[in-house]
């Protein structure tokens, strides 16, 4: 199985990344790539770059970037006074410092032109010791200790080492961490595989689109407001306007557009001149439960947020966009990809004045017809050749 074209819209009203790249050497691509749930660690990008350069290496100087800025923080405000259960989220200001940011990498042209430039928006860090304190942790006594991401927790490696990279608080002190991993489940543990689907699709997962409707949405907010202020900055300096793109992974759409929704200034005014959207495996219909609207106007206040769909429509007659034109389309376009064994993927329903087309593919072996990976099914997007086929093809 390749891929499926399955609507609402026709894949032929749209323009494919390659499409865009190869047209517009006389201006910056500036692809916001924005990570989803799962994430603990910097380089959600690095597949998705890794292959971007290889299928554009007669473009691409090199396929290594030509620049990278790392660890370019984002600005979310003095630290909160959260609780979980009465027990403070963040402690002190090192942990809170520990804290959203940017990785950039710019690819400079063999034609001298201007550069591509991948954005990849780390917003974990606001989510992590949330699923520390709340979920990873008393696991270790119902469903089995989940040990990779219990030392992301604490800031160590496999071997227990101190990761001290700059971007890992302990959350866990080694004592508890310990604790945890010497822990037996105290109900005798659940089946293998059921312990093992709550850990990575809950625990690690679905606890990320909780968090991001509770108070922490308003952090989230202002991460994606400081992290496309960033991206708008770089164009602004350099006094040539870019052709942005928008890579969302699983929750990063939500992310993205809840910004929008509650109407951030940098956010509106970068997608308001985007007219490119890709998806993997997005829960906009699941989180639009949570952004039910009462008959709104299209316009994004702070006070009175959109539901998605009336932020997706907003974003449809926003701004001053003509990019979408200059690929001879019509209206700004979201391209979707889900792979049906995907357990946390939803289709992008129909929004008036968009392009909206969902693609299905495949991202594991499916067994017998029977089962199939589902943390690959989730984010197995950025390598699968058929995907990079559509989306890379000029």
């Amino acid at each position: 199985m390749g891929l499926i074209e399955t609507g609402p819209d026709a894949l032929a009203q749209t323009a494919s990344l390659g499409q865009i790249i190869a047209a517009s050497s006389d201006e910056p691509v500036h692809i916001l790539f924005v990570h989803g749930l799962r994430t603990g660690d910097r380089g959600a990008s690095n597949t998705f770059r890794a292959n971007l350069s290889a299928r554009l290496a007669d473009i691409l100087a090199e396929t290594a970037p030509s620049r990278t800025e790392l660890t370019h923080r984002l600005d979310v405000g003095p630290r909160p006074r959260l609780t979980y259960m009465d027990e403070v989220i963040w402690a002190d200001d090192a942990a809170w410092a520990m804290g959203p940011f940017v990785d950039r990498y710019e690819y400079e042209r063999k034609s001298g032109g201007h550069a591509i430039i991948v954005d990849e928006v780390n917003w974990w860090p606001l989510a992590l010791p949330l699923r520390c304190h709340a979920l990873l942790a008393p696991e270790a006594y119902l469903a089995g200790a989940d040990v990779p991401n219990l030392r992301l927790c604490a800031a160590v490696d496999s071997k227990g080492r101190p990761l001290n990279d700059g971007i890992h608080y302990p959350f866990l002190s080694k004592s508890d961490l310990d604790q945890r991993l010497a822990a037996k489940p105290l109900g005798g543990g659940a089946p293998l595989a059921n312990g093992l689907i709550k850990r990575e699709l809950v625990d690690w997962g679905l606890a990320d689109a909780a968090i991001a409707l509770g108070p922490m949405q308003k952090y989230l907010c202002k991460a994606m407001d400081a992290a496309f202020s960033h991206a708008a900055e770089r164009d602004k300096r350099h006094k040539r306007p870019g052709t942005f793109v928008v890579v969302a992974e699983s929750l990063g759409s939500f992310v993205v557009f809840d910004a929008y929704a509650r109407g951030h200034g940098a956010v509106r005014e970068v997608l308001d001149d985007t007219a490119y959207l890709y998806f993997f495996a997005n829960q906009l219909a699941l989180m639009e439960l949570g952004r039910l609207s009462e008959g709104q106007s299209p316009t994004p206040t702070a006070g009175d947020p959109l539901s998605m769909h009336g932020a997706l429509s907003a974003w449809a007659g926003g701004g001053r966009s003509t990019r979408g034109r200059g690929m001879g389309l019509d209206c700004k376009q979201i391209i979707a990809f889900s792979d049906p064994a995907d357990a946390l993927t939803f289709r992008v329903p129909r929004v008036k004045g968009l392009t909206v087309v969902n693609v299905y593919d495949r991202n594991e072996v499916y067994l017998l017809h029977l089962g199939a990976n589902p943390t690959t099914a989730h984010i197995g997007h950025s390598a699968n050749p058929y995907v990079l086929d559509l989306m890379l093809k000029r």
